[in-house]
C-alpha cells in the first residue's frame, strides 16, 4: 500500500476513544479494535517498522476503516467485544495468542452467577454471555469495579453467607439484596452489553418509584448505584490523559494550605492505606506509594497485624504507626486513607504520635459517596472538617480515586490470600 492510500485511511479518524473496524473491499470486517486515541492507535500500524507478516496481510486487504466514538475507555471496551462477537472478523483470532480470550457468562439458575468463561459455546445452562475480551485484565478489572455496585454471586449457591458477603461484594442472605437480585442481574446486563444509559435510566427510575413510595433508603440506594457507576466510567484503570497527575497534586496542595493549615511545599510522594479484614480474626494493610502521580510498585508494602482490633480505625493507626518506623522509606507529602473522619482521625493520632502532624498533609476518601474528608488542624489538633465533593470528571478526585483503590486492591489480593492458607491450614486431614 502506498503512503498515500495509507493516509487517507486513518487521517478522518478523531482524536477520541472509540473501537476501529478495518473492512476489506466487500466491506467484510477483517479486524475490530479499541482505542483512547483513534487516530493515533490506527496511524501506529502504518507507521511500525516491524510489523509481522499477519499484520502486513491485514493492512494489504484493508480498503477502508470505520469506527465508533465513545465517551470513554470502559464503554470502548464492551463495545469492542459486543462488535467481536456480531462480526467475527478472523484477523481478531490469528493476531492474537492460540489461547481462548476470555467470557463473561450468566448462569441460568434462581439466583443467577456470573462467571468468567473461556468456551461460553459448550456451557449448557447459560442465561446470557458477552465477549470475548481480549485483554482479560481489562475485563476482571470491570467485574471487581462493577460488583461493588451491583453486589453479584459467583458461585451460584445464594442464599449462603460467604467470604464476599461480609465484604458486601455478594448479597449472601441479605434478604433486601436477595428480593432485589432479579433487578441487580438485569442492570449488570445492561451494562455489559453496552447499553449503560439505558442502565442508568433503569435505576433513575427505580429511584422516583422508591421516593413516590417513601422509601427512602432504597431510592438513597439506587441514588448511589448511579453515582458509582459515572465514577466507574471516568474514573477505570489509570489515571486519564488529561488528568495531568502534577497539576492535580498542585490543585490538592493548595487545598491543603487553604484548609488543614499545612504547607506541603509541592508534593512528591503521595501514599495511601486501606486495611482488610474480616471481623477480628485476619486484619491486614496495605501501602501503596506515588511519586508526581506514577505508581512506584517497588516501594509498596504490605502489613499483617497480629492483635485483635476494635475495628479499622484501630487497625489503620496500628499501619500507620508501623510505617512511620521507616524513615528510610522516605517520608510522603501526602497520606491518603479509605474512609471517612473515623480513618482520618484515626491516622492523624499516628502521625502525631511521630512528631509529624505538621509535616505530612492528611486526607481521607470515602466509598460511597467518594467525598474527599479534610481534617482542620489547629495547635496540633483535629478542629473540624472540610468535606468537599467533586464532579465524577473531576480530576482532583479521579487522581485520589486512582491511588485508594490501588490500595483497596493490594490491601485485599494479600488478605484473599492469608485467607485461603488459613481455611486449608484448618481443614481436617
Amino acid at each position: 500500500m502506498s503512503k498515500n492510500k495509507d493516509l487517507r485511511l486513518y487521517q478522518d479518524l478523531p482524536n477520541k476513544p472509540g473501537v476501529y473496524l478495518f473492512k476489506d473491499k466487500s466491506g467484510k470486517v477483517l479486524y475490530i479494535g479499541k482505542a483512547i486515541n483513534l487516530k493515533n492507535r490506527v496511524k501506529n500500524y502504518y507507521s511500525e517498522k516491524n510489523v509481522n507478516t499477519r499484520i502486513k496481510n491485514l493492512l494489504t486487504q484493508t480498503v477502508k476503516i470505520d469506527f465508533v466514538t465513545t465517551k470513554t475507555e470502559i464503554e470502548s471496551l464492551l463495545l469492542e467485544a459486543r462488535l467481536i462477537k456480531q462480526y467475527r472478523p478472523k484477523y481478531n483470532v490469528r493476531l492474537k495468542d492460540d489461547k481462548r480470550h476470555l467470557y463473561v457468562g450468566i448462569s441460568r439458575q434462581k439466583y443467577p452467577a456470573v462467571l468468567l468463561i473461556r468456551q461460553p459455546e459448550k456451557e449448557t445452562k447459560l442465561l446470557d454471555w458477552f465477549g470475548p475480551f481480549p485483554t482479560s485484565q481489562s475485563i476482571r478489572e470491570v467485574l471487581r469495579l462493577l460488583r461493588r455496585i451491583f453486589p453479584f454471586c459467583a458461585c451460584g449457591k445464594l442464599p449462603k453467607s460467604c467470604f464476599y458477603s461480609h465484604l458486601n461484594l455478594c448479597p449472601g442472605q441479605d434478604e433486601r439484596l436477595l428480593s432485589n437480585y432479579p433487578q441487580t442481574i438485569k442492570s449488570i446486563r445492561l451494562f455489559l452489553n453496552g447499553q449503560i444509559s439505558p442502565a442508568v435510566l433503569d435505576l433513575r427510575k427505580r429511584m422516583e418509584k422508591s421516593a413516590k413510595n417513601l422509601e427512602f433508603e432504597q431510592a438513597g440506594c439506587y441514588k448511589r448505584q448511579i453515582q458509582m457507576i459515572e465514577n466507574l466510567l471516568l474514573g477505570f484503570k489509570r489515571f486519564p490523559d488529561e488528568a495531568k497527575p502534577r497539576k492535580q497534586l498542585q490543585a490538592l496542595r493548595k487545598l491543603l494550605v487553604r484548609w488543614q493549615g499545612i504547607e506541603p511545599g509541592t508534593i512528591h510522594r503521595l501514599e495511601a492505606f486501606d486495611v482488610a479484614n474480616l471481623g477480628k480474626k485476619l486484619i491486614v494493610g496495605a501501602m501503596v506509594a506515588f511519586n508526581e502521580g506514577e505508581q512506584e510498585k517497588a516501594n509498596y508494602r504490605l502489613f499483617k497485624l497480629k492483635e485483635p482490633f476494635l475495628g479499622d480505625p484501630e487497625a489503620l493507626k496500628e499501619i500507620l504507626s508501623r510505617r512511620l518506623n521507616h524513615p528510610e522509606w522516605i517520608y510522603p507529602q501526602l497520606i491518603l486513607v479509605d474512609g471517612g473522619k473515623g480513618q482520618v482521625s484515626a491516622a492523624f493520632k499516628a502521625l502525631k504520635i511521630k512528631g509529624l502532624a505538621k509535616q505530612i498533609a492528611l486526607i481521607g476518601l470515602t466509598k460511597k459517596q467518594e467525598t474527599i474528608v479534610i481534617p482542620k488542624i489547629k495547635k496540633g489538633k483535629i478542629s473540624g472538617w472540610k468535606l468537599l465533593s467533586y464532579a465524577a470528571g473531576s480530576g482532583i478526585l479521579q487522581l485520589l480515586q486512582f491511588a485508594r483503590d490501588e490500595a483497596h486492591r493490594f490491601a485485599q489480593r494479600y488478605y484473599h490470600t492469608l485467607y485461603r492458607k488459613t481455611t486449608l491450614s484448618s481443614e481436617p486431614k
